[in-house]
């Protein structure tokens, strides 16, 4: 095996264990009730993030991409 392939298995190992904790952490904050959850701040959040900042991050994307 060489050094690039050896690299690359701890590379995937590391990456996998770290999506299993980010699962394991997501299913236990599921069970946890939120007492403050409001459907028209969490609506409102959402809207902002898809016509707002999804548009930039995309334009300045399109931007880095074009100047290099």
């Amino acid at each position: 095996m060489g050094k690039e392939t050896k690299g690359l298995n701890i590379s995937l190992i590391i990456a996998i264990i770290i999506c299993l904790i980010a699962l394991v952490v997501t299913i236990a904050l599921t069970q946890i009730e939120d007492k403050n959850y409001d459907s028209k701040k969490s609506l409102t959040n959402l809207t902002v993030i898809y016509i707002i900042i999804l548009p930039a991050i995309l334009l300045l994307v399109g931007v880095i991409w074009f100047l290099t």
